[in-house]
């Protein structure tokens, strides 16, 4: 086999397990976020020093586009196209393909008559979500905007045709693609703002969404899909698909709402403090995305499948070993990034143009959002599972509840407190436990046995060996962080520091996992010995070849 049969076979593969999905999409969403933090750091040392609000502008640009993309799109297809597009594959390939195109042909008419309306209303849309800006950051803000709305259409059908790989279980290409975006706004860092300033980087945003489109094209079309332009919306699969799709798009919309809460609190505070929280949330949220986004994303087409099938005893199971093994990996990343929160802003984000001031006020908002990542681990798996069962308006439900608490307490401690930028750290993460635990319960109504004393049991061994992992971690870093034996001003030796408390606290970890048999560490474990098999065979392959 030569290596270009090699690539294609390897291109084309299907992860037919949750954890071997989820691996997938670990792997190349860790290896996006890295190019994500060189993608910040280089916009904040060409931007903040002297341009902090442009920054700021910049960021809060993106809401009105991710507004409309959330909705229209985010909603079609994790609530409702991948479950009915699962059921239909599972029928009939051609019919299948038929439907997925008369849901993009529709989307893509309703998004352009929708973008158009924001085309002309951004100004005022953006002087009420920003009221706290000046007329000059507004004027960038409306520009910027405008931009990135072209950007929302090329994602529009790239996130189709992901959903429609995901259901034939091929994750690997379509994972790239955040990969390929990223690259592409670091060129425009480079190449573009030099001579368009800030709107450069919005251009690199445009090109970047189009190659995130490009690269899946030849990948779907070897796993039979045609695309057809048809409106028949007399089909079946496209009544299901938009009946389902109302709830969970006003749901998201709720969560749009939280979002663009956040955002007009902030714009009321210092200039910087929106990219300051947006440098905090990008860190919390990788952890979040790599354990609990991946794994619902991996679960979703296999959930889907196994209610089609009318296997509901796997269905439960399913749920119930893709929620420990994202929390067995969830919790104690979240409470290392609690320790290690100064030295991770300083070494992401740290470059000289990125002031002392501003990394010590970037960790503290930190360590009041960590708890999100927990939560993110098993809200993205439970909303998924609920979607499976054909079932959205409960997560819309607890959305809605999540976002009254969360708009109340911004409320409070922005107007009654001096906590500034930390008490929207507050708020975010009272909503996040509150979306959690509300989904949890009611799912535990919905699927019967699902929780019993060995459940408690197990979230106690690994909230147990998550706290010895914090200790151990805190103490090398106590013990270490010392001019005579380390001299931390240097990046290379806060990098050496960083590493050693990880790899303490880590070692802490898997011991204590294994002195108190945690079921997980074995199902990575022989996960591991498979990944080493593929490596193993894939170089003979290439020997031979």
């Amino acid at each position: 086999m030569t290596i270009q049969d090699r690539i294609k076979q390897i291109t084309t593969q299907k992860q037919s397990t949750i954890i071997s999905a989820s691996i997938v999409l670990g792997l190349t969403f860790g290896l996006s976020a890295i190019l994500g933090f060189l993608r910040s750091r280089f916009l904040y040392s060409r931007f903040f020093s002297c341009c902090v609000s442009q920054l700021d502008a910049y960021n809060a640009a993106f809401r009105l586009p991710d507004l409309l993309f959330k909705l229209l799109v985010t909603g079609a297809l994790s609530a409702s196209f991948i479950p009915v597009f699962s059921s239909y594959l599972h029928q009939d390939e051609k019919r299948a393909n038929k439907m997925a195109s008369v849901i993009i042909n529709l989307l893509l008419l309703i998004f352009i008559s929708a973008g158009v309306l924001a085309l002309i209303f951004t100004r005022p849309i953006s002087e009420l979500i920003a009221t706290g800006f000046s007329p000059a950051q507004i004027d960038l803000m409306v520009g910027l905007s405008r931009i990135l709305l072209i950007a929302q259409l090329f994602f529009l059908i790239s996130n189709f045709i992901t959903g429609i790989l995901q259901v034939h279980q091929a994750f690997l290409i379509p994972a790239f693609s955040p990969i390929i975006y990223n690259i592409f706004i670091i060129l425009g860092i480079f190449a573009l703002s030099p001579t368009f300033g800030i709107y450069g980087v919005a251009y690199g945003v445009v090109v970047g969404a189009f190659f995130h489109l490009a690269i899946q094209i030849p990948v779907v079309r070897k796993f039979g899909f045609h695309y057809s332009f048809t409106l028949d919306t007399k089909s079946h699969g496209v009544r299901e698909v938009f009946r389902l799709m109302l709830p969970r798009s006003l749901s998201l919309g709720l969560g749009e709402i939280e979002n663009t809460v956040t955002l007009f609190f902030a714009s009321t505070l210092a200039v910087g403090s929106i990219s300051l929280l947006n440098l905090a949330l990008q860190l919390i949220f990788l952890p979040s995305r790599i354990f609990g986004t991946t794994v619902g994303q991996a679960s979703l087409p296999i959930l889907s499948k196994n209610i089609a099938h009318n296997e509901l005893d796997q269905f439960k199971s399913t749920v119930d070993k893709a929620i420990f093994q994202s929390l067995f990996i969830s919790l104690p990343v979240g409470i290392l990034m609690l320790v290690l929160r100064l030295p991770i802003v300083r070494i992401v984000f740290g470059a000289r143009q990125f002031p002392w001031s501003a990394t010590l006020q970037t960790a503290r908002i930190l360590a009041f959002l960590f708890p999100v990542i927990v939560c993110q681990a098993v809200i993205q798996i439970l909303i998924r599972s609920f979607y499976a069962l054909h079932n959205t308006k409960t997560p819309l439900y607890v959305s809605a509840v999540s976002l009254t608490v969360n708009v109340l307490i911004n409320f409070l401690l922005i107007n009654f407190t001096s906590l500034g930028v930390v008490g929207l750290a507050i708020s975010t993460s009272v909503g996040n436990l509150i979306q959690m635990t509300g989904l949890f319960y009611l799912f535990c109504q919905i699927v019967p046995n699902f929780v019993g004393y060995t459940t408690f049991l197990r979230v106690g061994k690994i909230f147990l060996a998550s706290a010895s992992l914090g200790l151990s971690s805190w103490l090398a870093l106590r013990l270490f962080d010392s001019p005579t034996l380390l001299d931390t001003s240097k990046t290379v030796n806060l990098i050496f520091l960083s590493a050693i408390s990880f790899i303490i606290g880590g070692a802490t970890y898997l011991f204590v996992s294994r002195l108190l048999r945690v079921s997980e560490l074995e199902d990575y474990k022989n996960i591991w010995l498979k990944f080493k098999a593929i490596i193993r065979n894939f170089k003979l392959a290439k020997a031979v070849g």
